[in-house]
């Protein structure tokens, strides 16, 4: 969902890795933080050979695109790569189509004349195009508001992985699909996504400022700090973000689960996630410790 990270809270950047969109639990909050420290988990389980998971934020901040030594290791000497989603060209241009209303469907007419403008005013403050702004879905609107700019061909983090991956000739998956990650989404009731797009246009001076902390904490590998700054974000916006984060994160960490399920059974696995799908009590840590694996920090 990296390519579909959203204003409304640059949390999703740290759920939503090698995927298009970005940490609760199903009461819409990360909860206690058991594994508070640590950014690269080694798995372990008797007769496996040990896997490797790692929290990516989906930035291209040379701090974070420049590999420390130990998740270097672990990743070159890994016998297959997973992330969220694989990026391809077939994949974007669907993603594109899904993005807008059909014909018959204006956003004006689904959000109104006083929040459309509005809307026009924060893409335009933003530094984005407005052209075919009438014809995108809310949800695709607050995606726009919230992605990270590329600049001077600077990369980000998981799209590197997946290019050293394949330099390395490495066997590479995907723990989802485009369809399932864009449903999260596009599955939204209307009056959802106005609302959340309602709080996108309300915070959206305070992206900058939340953006710095979250880069702070994971540069801190911080995971107990990244779940309170979801948690304080989610306090406050609402009950439409309540349901979209019980979406994003616990039905999606319990998928991804499962799907790398035959990866870890294969051993000497190196998966890639946002990093706020690693702690909570619905996180993908506590889940593989109640699969009977055992895990701790490496980084």
């Amino acid at each position: 969902m990296h390519f579909l990270r959203f204003y409304l809270g640059p949390v999703l950047a740290l759920i939503l890795t090698g995927s298009l969109l970005p940490a609760p639990t199903m009461a819409a909050s990360v909860g206690p933080v058991k594994h508070e420290q640590g950014l690269l988990w080694q798995i372990n389980k008797p007769g496996l050979a040990p896997s490797y998971l790692f929290g990516t934020m989906h930035s291209s901040d040379p701090r974070v695109t420049e590999l420390p030594a130990a998740l270097e290791q672990s990743f070159d000497s890994a016998s297959s790569f997973s992330m969220e989603l694989i990026f391809t060209g077939a994949g974007i241009v669907h993603m594109a189509e899904i993005m807008f209303f059909g014909q018959d469907q204006t956003l004006e007419q689904a959000i109104g004349k006083d929040l459309y403008q509005k809307t026009e005013a924060a893409m335009k403050l933003a530094g984005l195009s407005t052209r075919d702004l009438n014809k995108k879905k809310p949800w695709a609107i607050i995606m726009s508001l919230g992605t990270p700019r590329k600049t001077n061909g600077v990369i980000f983090l998981d799209l590197i992985l997946q290019r050293k991956a394949v330099l390395q000739f490495k066997p590479t998956y995907g723990l989802e699909t485009m369809d399932e990650q864009l449903e999260v989404f596009d599955g939204l009731p209307m009056d959802d996504q106005i609302q959340l797009l309602n709080e996108a246009l309300r915070y959206q001076s305070q992206n900058a400022d939340q953006m710095k902390k979250l880069l702070q904490a994971y540069l801190r590998r911080d995971l107990a700090g990244l779940a309170a700054i979801s948690d304080e974000y989610q306090n406050r916006a609402g009950p439409a973000y309540d349901k979209l984060m019980d979406r994003v994160l616990v039905k999606r960490n319990q998928r991804m689960m499962e799907r790398m399920q035959p990866r870890l059974q294969e051993g000497n696995a190196f998966i890639a996630v946002g990093a706020l799908h690693l702690p909570g009590e619905d996180g993908l840590l506590t889940l593989l410790e109640n699969a009977g694996f055992s895990v701790s920090p490496l980084y």
